[in-house]
């Protein structure tokens, strides 16, 4: 079995076990062991697989990281895990940090089971930086990101080559970020190539919208306008269609009580935006309205994929459509809004 395969099993694994998984050791024994495993590291053997490690620079023996992934005798990865009804934020990202500072450990991973979050020091040796290079969604996989991990596998383990990879993913994600929210500073660059005049700030506030207009049709140049054809039975046509059969009922949402919040995903490449229309009183009740459809957000997201590629069968929408907190501007998934209320206060103070 590959490692695609396995991993799989292990999101298969956690989708079914999902609503138990609410305490740290639950997580752990349904998702992190096996993480660890399929990584190829025995989690029953203490010179591979170290848990609480001590990490501390100021050598009480006081800190201690949940996991270190051992390699001749010394750390190479560390592992800060949380139960998977914690919502990922600040201050977990902070207690890795500190754990990562104190060591000669080139990669951190923080964890709540359904979200791998992985990070190194490519800004400052020895520092781990603020942005993960890598976030694996467990329930919505992404094969290219789990062949990034292969260099991470026991067998396969190669610093260099893992952080090559995480320069190349980290420059992938400040490009998303550019072409969803540019900025002056990458606006100026290309204004540079292609303005003659001195460049002054009201130069580059009047070249933004053209940047940002550029940027988007070449990324719709480069998305086949005819996708390649699929086979289907008469069978599955039918499905098809019944699938992309929505009722766009009027909404029941108070005003007083939603919010509209501009929403995003990139899929293999693939662009989209939407609106999400987010009732506070019935968090779950919250939709989505994308190529003027107003349906769940999974309706919505198996609606945008199938605009690409039309016999795509099912997709967690909630896991599918990011957004972007005012604090930080960090990416979150749209999921985030049913256990963070404090990031819906702060987009509440942002609407």
């Amino acid at each position: 079995m590959g490692l695609i395969e396995e991993f799989d099993a292990i999101a298969k694994q956690i989708s079914q076990q999902q609503q138990w998984m609410t305490t740290e050791q639950a997580t752990i024994n349904v998702a992190i062991h096996p993480f660890i495993r399929v990584l190829g590291y025995d989690t029953n053997n203490l010179a591979e697989v170290r848990p609480e490690y001590t990490a501390d620079a100021k050598s009480s023996g006081s800190e201690r990281v949940d996991y270190a992934i051992m390699r001749d005798g010394a750390p190479i990865i560390f592992i800060e895990a949380k139960a998977s009804n914690i919502v990922l934020n600040e201050n977990h990202w902070k207690q890795l940090h500190h754990y990562f500072n104190a060591e000669e450990v080139r990669f951190g991973i923080l964890t709540n089971g359904l979200e791998f979050r992985f990070y190194s020091d490519l800004k400052k040796r020895n520092i781990m930086d603020k942005e993960p290079f890598m976030t694996l969604d467990m329930l919505n996989l992404d094969e290219r990101l789990v062949k990034e991990l292969e260099g991470f596998t026991k067998s396969s383990f190669d610093a260099e080559r893992i952080l090559l990879s995480a320069r190349k993913l980290a420059v992938v994600r400040l490009l998303e970020n550019e072409y969803r929210q540019p900025t002056t500073e990458f606006a100026e660059y290309f204004a540079r190539q292609v303005y003659p005049g001195r460049i002054t700030q009201s130069v580059i506030e009047e070249f933004m919208p053209i940047f940002s207009q550029a940027w988007r049709q070449f990324i719709k140049q480069q998305i086949p306008s005819h996708p390649q054809p699929v086979v289907q039975t008469e069978t599955a046509i039918a499905e098809h269609k019944a699938q992309l059969t929505v009722e766009e009922t009027p909404t029941t949402f108070t005003a007083e009580y939603s919010r509209k919040i501009p929403v995003y995903a990139v899929w293999h490449g693939h662009s989209f935006e939407a609106t999400l229309v987010f009732d506070e009183s019935h968090h779950r009740s919250s939709r989505i309205t994308f190529d003027r459809l107003t349906a769940t957000p999974s309706k919505t997201a198996l609606k945008a994929i199938r605009s690409v590629v039309p016999d795509f069968k099912a997709i967690n929408g909630w896991n599918f459509w990011k957004l972007r907190d005012p604090n930080g501007n960090q990416e979150c998934r749209i999921d985030d809004l049913r256990s963070d209320e404090a990031l819906v206060r702060r987009l509440q103070n942002k609407t």
